[in-house]
């Protein structure tokens, strides 16, 4: 709800299609799981602590996917 009501604040997209928004959270911890569920379609720039997060658990999923299957 934050996410949508944050981008429809936002200026338009740039010139390659992304959208600069500030959303507010209640907590790094709250914010890292509302934000997997918008995958690859949002990058975390700050804070550091959240973007860090979002980073560890994407190339934990990475080597999850990397091996071969069951």
């Amino acid at each position: 709800e934050a996410v949508g009501e944050a981008v429809s604040a936002a200026p338009p997209p740039d010139e390659h299609g992304w959208i600069t928004a500030t959303v507010p959270i209640e907590s790094v911890t709250h914010a890292h799981g509302e934000f997997l569920r918008l995958g690859a379609e949002a990058e975390i720039v700050a804070p550091a602590e959240l973007r860090d997060m979002m980073r560890r658990t994407a190339e934990g999923l990475a080597g999850l996917y990397r091996r071969r299957s069951p």
